[in-house]
């Protein structure tokens, strides 16, 4: 079962740049508490980014981009106090409940920007809230993609500025969990346990984003995230009364 998970949440990472922590987070909280959920999500999620950040590179948009990553930075370190603290039979529904507003607000159709260039108004804010959605439940991508949907950046630009982001936010926000005791060895061989599966989606994600767009990238992922995140917090909730 997790294998499976762990191909579609690459195939989703790979076609759009975003979704996979999120996604991969959703399944295995149905068998594993958030604790242990988080960091392995957020290890396969930066693993298996590495074949996106050539193309990344070179359409990063460094003003908008430099104003996320400043602002994720400082998330961090409350996100990762928070997980290590909060029960984990009240963090599994509150994650699901977050990644399903998320996906909402990723189906949602923001208005059009109407300023001549890309409008960088609002990125450290922006920056701050995926970073601490991001740490506390693999779910920084919802808050991200809306707002970078308002800056008026197109598609090329949009997905490069989303995958370097989320290289830094998984990266720092390991480091927090590290340093908070949070991140063991049990994280690392579950990771590395579904790195290969994850791996060979994402790599079959880049090659249908390159062949086959039938709908916007927010409809997509959107819609999954609705999906699992729906089931995730009934589960979650089911367990509560329990």
């Amino acid at each position: 079962m997790f294998t499976l998970l762990a191909f579609a949440a690459g195939l989703v990472r790979g076609y759009s740049g975003f979704g996979f922590s999120m996604l991969l987070a959703l399944g295995l909280l149905t068998r594993l508490t958030p604790a242990q959920v988080v960091p392995v999500a957020l290890m396969l999620d930066l693993a298996c980014s590495v074949s996106l950040w050539p193309a990344a590179l070179r359409n990063f948009h460094v003003p908008i981009g430099s104003r996320l990553i400043l602002g994720m930075l400082a998330a961090v370190p409350l996100g990762a106090l928070l997980l290590s603290v909060v029960p984990a039979e009240w963090m599994a529904p509150v994650i699901a409940l977050f990644c399903l507003l998320g996906g909402l607000t990723v189906l949602w159709r923001p208005p059009a920007v109407s300023t001549a260039g890309p409008d960088g108004r609002g990125a450290l804010p922006a920056g701050l809230a995926s970073g601490l959605a991001m740490t506390m439940a693999s779910a920084g991508g919802p808050p991200l993609i809306l707002y970078l949907l308002r800056t008026g950046l197109d598609a090329a630009r949009l997905r490069a500025t989303a995958i370097l982001f989320f290289v830094a936010s998984s990266a720092c926000s390991l480091l927090g969990l590290w340093a908070l005791d949070v991140l063991g060895r049990e994280h690392l061989a579950l990771a590395l346990s579904l790195l290969l599966p994850a791996v060979l989606g994402n790599l079959a994600g880049q090659f249908l984003h390159r062949r086959w767009q039938p709908l916007p990238m927010q409809v997509v992922v959107g819609v999954l995230l609705v999906a699992f995140s729906a089931a995730s917090l009934v589960n979650g909730v089911m367990r509560l009364l329990d």
